[in-house]
């Protein structure tokens, strides 16, 4: 089996789903300059952003 080009595996122990969002151009430019000043990319900007809120509201652990 040959390696998938592309971004590595969030958890190697866990399945990554996709997820699509769409927003209005305005908010995405303006989510684009603030990913852009962490020097950090959209995709990654609201990985880290769902993932906070996940963990602020204390949602239930995934079944195994």
């Amino acid at each position: 089996m040959t390696k998938r080009p592309g971004r590595p595996s969030l958890d190697p122990a866990d399945t990554t789903m996709r997820l699509s969002l769409s927003l209005p151009a305005k908010r995405y430019d303006a989510l684009s300059r603030t990913a852009a000043a962490e020097r950090t990319t959209v995709s990654d900007w609201l990985r880290r952003a769902v993932t906070r809120e996940l963990l602020l509201r204390k949602l239930p652990s995934p079944r195994p």
